[in-house]
């Protein structure tokens, strides 16, 4: 474990220097060179690390295999506080924003507007949905000549815009076509806010006593019987049985659950889970 302190305001410049060293050019715009879902990558390991509080970034690289000084990590941590997720506590410590406690919450209709929050967070990704905003996108090369104009150096602009169009469709801008940026509609379905303990066993703790004569063992609306606090929670969000529920809203519902699993559960791996549209499936 390394005791080297981190400047966690360089992380995010890092990211536009490090392309940009090569070829002398700067970039004159804020924009990630990961996605969006490698933000919220970091925003988990700090809640499964710390829960709302602070977070040493030693003990965040760790959690993410990494070490403070590796590029990734940096760049990782860059991407995150560009998506708004994650402030710096002091100059070692860094902390989930309220947008990053939304992010990672179990209601799956939460983290999906947060989500879209996150997108609308980056200096570039805002400018293009503003400008673009009730009109279609323009082809890839297009695009590319657009962020230059907007202030992405010429030697970043495919990396800029493949990181656009991933992050836009993670966040449900292409809910209604990739050749547009729509925002995606808050659902009506998600349960009232959940109070977030600072850690997992706190949780367990603080949870009131169960009575199991009334629960619905199992029911996708009820109690869930002596289920953690996080599983009753997203099963509360599901829709009733017989309504429309879209497949990329059933899609990020289990990849809610995959993350929670994650949360309250040791075991190594990840799980991911990928809409399949019938268009994909042709």
């Amino acid at each position: 474990m390394t005791d080297e302190k981190v400047n966690f305001d360089s992380m995010a410049k890092a990211q536009n220097e490090a392309l940009a060293s090569r070829t002398n050019e700067r970039s004159d715009i804020a924009f990630p060179y990961l996605d969006l879902d490698s933000a919220v990558e970091v925003a988990q390991k700090i809640y499964a690390r710390s829960g709302i509080s602070a977070c040493a970034l030693d003990e965040l690289a760790a959690e993410m295999g990494q070490t403070t000084s590796s590029g990734n990590f940096r760049l990782k941590t860059g991407t995150a506080r560009i998506f708004g997720l994650v402030v710096k506590e002091s100059q070692s410590d860094v902390k989930l924003s309220d947008l990053g406690n939304d992010i990672v919450s179990p209601d799956a209709a939460k983290a999906m507007e947060a989500k879209a929050s996150a997108f609308l967070q980056v200096p570039l990704y805002y400018q293009i949905y503003e400008k673009y905003r009730g009109k279609l996108l323009p082809p890839t090369k297009a695009l590319e000549r657009e962020m230059l104009t907007l202030g992405v150096s010429s030697k970043q602009t495919e990396n800029a815009r493949r990181a656009f169009q991933k992050s836009a469709k993670q966040a449900g801008f292409f809910n209604s076509g990739e050749d547009r940026l729509v925002k995606p509609k808050a659902s009506g379905s998600s349960s009232s806010p959940l109070s977030y303990p600072e850690t997992i066993d706190q949780a367990v703790a603080d949870r009131p006593p169960q009575d199991n004569s009334n629960s619905r063992q199992g029911g996708l609306n009820g109690s869930g019987g002596n289920h953690h606090p996080f599983i009753q929670g997203l099963l509360q969000t599901m829709p009733e049985p017989g309504t429309l529920w879209t497949i990329d809203g059933r899609a990020a519902w289990l990849q809610t659950a995959a993350n929670i699993f994650t949360l309250i559960y040791k075991g190594e791996g990840k799980i991911a889970v990928e809409a399949i549209t019938k268009e994909k499936s042709n």
